[in-house]
């Protein structure tokens, strides 16, 4: 119930728990570490900056990390599902994004 009426609250359909939250941007981190890893093995040692514009669910959609290094700057654009997917198909998606990622920034 709402504190302030006598009309219960009614959750959204598709409520946003912490587990969830939490495993996205443990996924978006291992992205990030990923693409941090590949830059320094290939002789770029620089320190990736990011910035997101990406919202939680899967009515947002397109999911966007910006990753910078000191002169070059790659966009990651994955779907939420593929995000948040397990199939071997997100899962090679996800790791061709992470090389084309890698290649942007040498």
């Amino acid at each position: 119930m709402n504190r302030h009426s006598a009309t219960p609250v009614v959750p959204d359909k598709d409520p946003l728990v912490v587990d969830v939250a939490r495993e996205f941007h443990r996924r978006m981190a291992a992205i990030i570490e990923a693409v941090q890893t590949g830059i320094w093995e290939k002789g770029v040692h620089d320190l990736l900056g990011y910035a997101t514009d990406y919202a939680f669910g899967q009515q947002r959609g397109l999911q966007t990390l910006v990753l910078k290094s000191k002169h070059r700057s790659a966009y990651v654009r994955l779907h939420w599902n593929t995000v948040m997917g397990d199939t071997v198909a997100d899962r090679q998606l996800v790791d061709e994004t992470i090389r084309k990622a890698i290649l942007e920034l040498q």
